[in-house]
């Protein structure tokens, strides 16, 4: 009886959402479970301490850009939050890493007369060294939508 009870907790704390496995900023990576933002009583879990960051740093704009966040939270609570002052970008996606969402703070880089988000100095770096191989990329992916 006390291995059922000890099983059924484990199973409650470890309990996410099916839209809960994978990481809401690297769109592609697994969740870890020690790796969460708590918001409004809400715990939004992540891969891993940067996306923590990033999303604590900006968590009213990833609410308003990633409806599965968006879901968990009221009118009342996003309000609260400041969700409905967001203006999202264009852009929504780094062109380096592009299973990364990228936020208004990020690191840009100024291009065709247009500013490019990255997720990190790395990606900046990486585009420097080649900026149309990226941007082409980026651009047939359809992750650079401020270059219509």
């Amino acid at each position: 009886m006390k291995s059922k009870i000890a099983i059924l907790l484990l199973i409650l704390c470890l309990n996410v959402s099916a839209e809960d496995k994978m990481c809401a900023l690297m769109i592609e990576d697994e969740i870890d479970t020690e790796e969460f933002s708590e918001v409004t009583g809400k715990k939004i879990y992540f891969c891993c301490g940067s996306c923590v960051k990033k999303f604590d740093a900006n968590a009213a704009y990833y609410i308003k850009a990633i409806p599965s966040l968006a879901k968990k939270f009221t009118d009342a609570e996003k309000k609260k939050l400041g969700v409905d002052k967001v203006t999202l970008l264009e852009q929504k996606y780094c062109p380096i890493y592009p299973d990364r969402l990228i936020n208004p703070t990020c690191k840009t880089v100024d291009y065709k007369g247009k500013k490019v988000y990255f997720w990190s100095s790395s990606a900046v770096r990486k585009w420097q060294k080649e900026p149309e191989k990226y941007y082409a990329a980026a651009k047939k992916r359809g992750h650079l939508a401020q270059f219509k």
